[in-house]
């Protein structure tokens, strides 16, 4: 074969095997291609796990780091609080030891005084003890000579001791010692017992503490339920000590009916109904002293009854006085146990000199009462407050029952006038609302919230130029108007039906155990036992009246300083710290007692008033306004959508600006001022209410947390938005404060608050926020809301073209629209003959004949 014809054999070989090997080449190179694509897929996922892995060990390094850090400072905080508390308890210990020992070296020196050696004043206990001995000694040595005949001698009649006043402070202690009492029988110094005087406190330390038992008498209403049934018990053992003495010496107490035999009568030694013992001398003379006794021990019994009905009959008195009423009570008691018993003394015509000098004491008690009585009315007239004793003072109970019946009826004062100004009402009581864990700052909802906010009025001179009013307590039927019966009776009772131990929280589940080892009706809401039901309806009736006295034309506008909140209470349930709604009840007043027909009711809280909007669903004669953090229903309480409208009747009266997107960014001035531009105030000035509320919270306020806010309004932008609100219901405003747990923050928002409410020029917006536009994110809220609304409220339909500008680009624009119509509406008139001849018609019409009023063009 010639090497040329090989070349014309092969093609037509390797024409059928080409495209096999083509294919498989082909296939293998795509298969290559999958596995090398698969590699690198898998090295980027093998990277992108590494990255994140690397990112999620980074965080959890940070976050384990931040761990410790907070645990070292939880550590390092209980290590000094142990610290704080061993010093505590070691010198609590010390001053125990001390006073243990002063004990010991006074005692021992009473041990080693010599026994005839006397101190200065002797104790109350000692006093009673020596007159109860003396007195005891009496009576046996009486009984033991009952049987043996009367010696005529008069030294026997007296003793020979003579008992001296052992304090100059108890009167009737002294009166009634420095008498020597009758007794029957011989009486010799020598059986006395030898007891001598203790060492007591000097009358200085006795007066100085007098003086602080009144201070804090007065000071404290708890402290006058004590001090009456001390002065109660006092009233029954100077009875019982006064008839002891009387029945022991046969001392017969002063009666028109017996006054013949009183005057005729020899003063007993005894008396017992026992008869005399028979002589044979003197039959008749015993016969005649029986009878005697017998009338004299009848007499006894009558006068003790009478006695113990006048007593009963001043108790009552004293129970039926107010409280404040006390010190003038105590001072009355004092002067009478003294007349009485000066007429007693004068009566027998027993020791001049001593019923002298209880003569004086009584005339310089009655003058004291008399000076302390003219000085406390001067002080009330120069407070301008109600205080005269002829009126009632206005606490919180006026007349006892059923004691109240028999006493004179007040005078009825006139009522106060408030200066017509901005009112603030403030209670200290409200501050006592605490968990009883004691430690405050674990709990945002605190009493440093108005303490801090009343001492910055003082501070800045704002309080003087308010009129500050008295609050109250709301009636359970006030807070009927909103809350059910059950509610009321739960959280407005104290103390409460169902008592709040460790048991009563497993078995009710009203009430919760928190981790600080406090009560709370859930996770945030505390509950104090003894002072939260007194706190939450002393701030509903505080806005109450300052509400009533705004609606009433008293005062020209105001801000009630007040806790616990109250705008997420629902009708049965307490929840957000709040456990009755305020400005919801004050709403259904105005209604109920002064036929207010419209209410606007602003919330500019950062959480929604979910119990404010529930109490007025279905109502059309109360629009309720609110703008809220909402976030889609993802913030606290989850409530307050923009097509939550309405029910029934009150379809379109509940508007709710809810703000959505998180804090990316977060609201601020620009915002809340498009909110009132475009929404707030077109939809309120519409509705033309007659009064305007504010559930004024102040948590929007930047320097809150996230959690408790997170936005950045500044305090001065609520006193812009206060003062915008002045313009309706003819400036008939009240704030109520709601949230806000920032102390600087919530105390500047008042004072910009509280500023504007009294006319106070105002600092110019800043620049910076005048030209800002809105974010997107709160153009897109407000877009919904004004979607949803503007089928109900026409001017938002005009205010929607300037939903995206900044405030000075609206202002421009109103400027631009309102010149433009006036141009237009001249050119019109001016250039329109048919307008020109009908409008002259019109006025020689008018000259020649005036319209019926009742006519129409």
């Amino acid at each position: 074969v010639s090497p040329a014809a090989l070349p014309s054999q092969v093609p037509p070989t390797s024409t059928g095997i080409l495209p096999m090997d083509l294919r498989e080449h082909q296939l293998q190179h795509e298969l290559v291609a999958l596995k090398h694509k698969q590699q690198l897929q898998r090295q980027l996922l093998i990277a992108e796990f590494q990255r994140q892995h690397e990112q999620l060990s980074r965080q959890h390094e940070a976050q384990l780091q931040e761990h410790i850090k907070h645990q070292q400072d939880l550590l390092a905080l209980k290590h000094q609080q142990e610290l704080l508390e061993h010093h505590r308890k070691m010198e609590q210990q010390r001053h125990e030891q001390l006073e243990k020992q002063q004990r010991e070296q006074k005692l021992q020196q009473l041990k080693n005084k010599e026994r005839g050696q006397e101190s200065a004043v002797a104790s109350t206990e000692v006093k009673m003890r020596l007159q109860e001995f003396v007195l005891n000694k009496k009576k046996a040595l009486a009984q033991r000579n009952l049987n043996h005949c009367l010696p005529s001698d008069l030294r026997y009649w007296y003793g020979k001791t003579h008992h001296s006043s052992l304090d100059q402070s108890s009167p009737p202690q002294t009166a009634l010692s420095a008498y020597n009492h009758p007794m029957l029988g011989t009486y010799d110094v020598k059986d006395d017992f030898p007891l001598r005087k203790t060492a007591s406190e000097p009358n200085l330390k006795l007066r100085s503490r007098l003086k602080q038992k009144v201070a804090e008498r007065r000071s404290s209403p708890l402290l006058l339920h004590s001090e009456r049934c001390q002065n109660l018990q006092f009233l029954k053992s100077l009875n019982c000590f006064v008839f002891a003495i009387v029945g022991l010496a046969g001392l017969p107490l002063p009666s028109p009916t017996v006054s013949k035999l009183v005057r005729g009568h020899r003063p007993l030694g005894r008396t017992q109904s026992a008869p005399l013992p028979q002589q044979p001398c003197g039959q008749a003379q015993a016969l005649q002293q029986l009878v005697v006794q017998q009338q004299h021990q009848q007499f006894l019994e009558k006068h003790k009854q009478l006695f113990q009905q006048q007593q009963q009959h001043l108790i009552s008195k004293v129970l039926s006085q107010d409280y404040f009423y006390m010190d003038f009570a105590w001072w009355n008691l004092q002067v009478c146990a003294l007349c009485w018993l000066v007429s007693v003394l004068h009566l027998f015509h027993v020791c001049p000199h001593v019923c002298f000098l209880w003569e004086q004491q009584t005339l310089l008690l009655e003058q004291q009462r008399i000076h302390q009585l003219r000085n406390y009315r001067a002080s009330m007239e120069d407070s301008s407050l109600p205080g005269t004793l002829a009126g009632k003072r206005p606490l919180f109970r006026t007349q006892s029952s059923p004691a109240s019946a028999s006493l004179p009826m007040a005078v009825q004062e006139s009522p106060v006038k408030h200066r017509f100004t901005t009112g603030l009402v403030y209670d200290s009581l409200m501050q006592k609302h605490q968990c009883i864990c004691g430690n405050s700052t674990i709990h945002p909802e605190h009493a440093g919230r108005i303490q801090s906010i009343w001492s910055r009025l003082q501070e800045t001179g704002l309080r003087a130029h308010c009129e500050v009013i008295r609050g109250r307590k709301a009636s359970p039927e006030e807070l009927q108007t909103v809350h059910s019966e059950a509610h009321v009776q739960l959280y407005g009772t104290n103390p409460l039906r169902q008592r709040l131990d460790c048991k009563t929280c497993s078995v009710n589940p009203v009430f919760v155990r928190l981790p600080c080892g406090g009560i709370g009706v859930d996770s945030d809401t505390i509950w104090n036992e003894v002072h939260s039901s007194s706190a939450a309806r002393l701030a509903v009736g505080s806005v109450v009246e300052l509400v009533f006295k705004v609606a009433s034309g008293e005062l020209k506008n105001g801000f009630a300083v007040v806790r616990p909140p109250g705008h997420h209470a629902e009708e049965s349930t307490p929840m957000g710290f709040c456990y009755f709604n305020s400005v919801a009840i004050a709403a259904k007043l105005l209604q109920q007692r002064l036929n207010v027909s419209k209410i606007l009711i602003v919330d500019w809280d950062v959480h929604h008033g979910n119990g404010t909007q529930q109490a007025f669903y279905a109502d059309p004669n109360v629009l309720y306004l609110s703008l809220h953090r909402y976030d889609d229903g993802n913030f606290f309480p989850g409530s307050g959508a923009p097509d939550e409208v309405g029910s029934g009747a009150g379809v379109g009266f509940n508007v709710n600006v809810a703000f959505t997107g998180g804090l990316e960014p977060p609201m601020a001035d620009a915002e809340y001022l498009a909110a009132f531009r475009t929404v707030v105030m077109p939809i309120a000035k519409e509705f033309a209410p007659d009064m305007v509320l504010v559930s004024s919270g102040f948590d929007a306020v930047d320097g809150h947390a996230p959690p408790l806010g997170g936005y950045k309004v500044t305090s001065k932008c609520f006193g812009y938005l206060t003062r915008q609100l002045m313009d309706l219901a003819g400036g008939r405003l009240v704030l109520a404060l709601e949230g806000g747990h920032d102390l600087t923050a919530i105390c500047d928002a008042s004072e910009a608050c509280i500023s504007a409410l009294l006319g106070n020029e105002l600092e110019p917006i800043p620049e910076e926020v005048l030209q800002q536009r809105p974010n997107a994110n709160a153009v897109s809220s407000l877009e919904k809301v004004m979607e949803t609304h503007s089928k109900y409220w026409r001017s938002l339909q005009r205010s929607a073209s300037t939903l995206c500008c900044s405030l000075s680009e609206a202002l421009q624009h109103d400027v631009e629209e309102a010149e433009t119509v006036s141009a237009m509406a001249s050119l019109s008139v001016a250039n329109n003959p048919f307008v020109q001849i009908v409008t002259q018609v019109y006025f020689t019409a008018l000259q020649t004949e005036p319209l019926h009023p009742d006519s129409a063009l």
